[in-house]
């Protein structure tokens, strides 16, 4: 028995045979859209979650000052480490009433005392990354922006590592020594730039 004639119908309704170079093209067109929508998903869930993260420093920022000193980064990244601890000190409060065995919010507990981890190993060690502070321009456009994730391409982000922002507080060393900035990029080449500017 002949091999069976299977055969691919596009919107024309010409035959493509499943094994000519013309089903091999579509079938390569559509894996890559398919790749590029997921690599689309992934940088609009990190942009969520630096949008999250910056809108957080905004809030708990003094919007009154001009200048930042690296003494007030420190607090502000510790401070910001930190804002889980009280709902962890709850669920280990509820963990102790009645002599209970089973973790209630078990999840929870461990997801908020893994990132907790995680951010204060990258502090002490590689750098936390949030906006450069210490730069007069890259703060006024902080300050004047209004949390859509659109202009967060706009802002200049620095890592810092506590080690560094404790040297600058003492004076043994220069911000530029123990920070790296850099400007956000966009991690898919084929996605299309908004090309909107953050208005003053």
């Amino acid at each position: 028995m002949g091999k069976a004639n299977i055969k691919v119908l596009k919107d024309n309704q010409k035959a493509i045979h499943p094994r000519s170079r013309k089903a091999k093209q579509i079938s390569k067109k559509v894996s890559r859209e398919l790749k590029l929508k997921k690599r689309r998903g992934d940088s609009n869930i990190k942009l969520q979650c630096l949008g999250d993260k910056l809108a957080w420093f905004k809030e708990n920022m003094d919007q009154e000052v001009d200048v930042i000193t690296p003494k007030h980064v420190l607090e502000l990244i510790e401070k910001y480490i930190d804002r889980n601890t009280e709902e962890l000190e709850q669920i280990t409060l509820k963990h102790g009433i009645g002599g209970r065995q089973v973790r209630q919010h078990a999840s929870r507990e461990d997801c908020l005392r893994i990132t907790k981890e995680r951010e204060m190993e990258l502090f002490t060690n590689s750098g936390f990354e949030t906006v450069d502070f210490l730069t007069p321009d890259t703060l006024n456009i902080f300050k004047s922006w209004t949390g859509e994730l659109r202009y967060l391409p706009n802002i200049k982000l620095r890592k810092y590592t506590k080690q560094g922002l404790e040297a600058m507080i003492s004076g043994t060393c220069e911000a530029s020594q123990h920070s790296s900035p850099h400007q956000m990029e966009e991690d898919d080449s084929d996605e299309e730039d908004s090309g909107d500017e953050m208005s003053d």
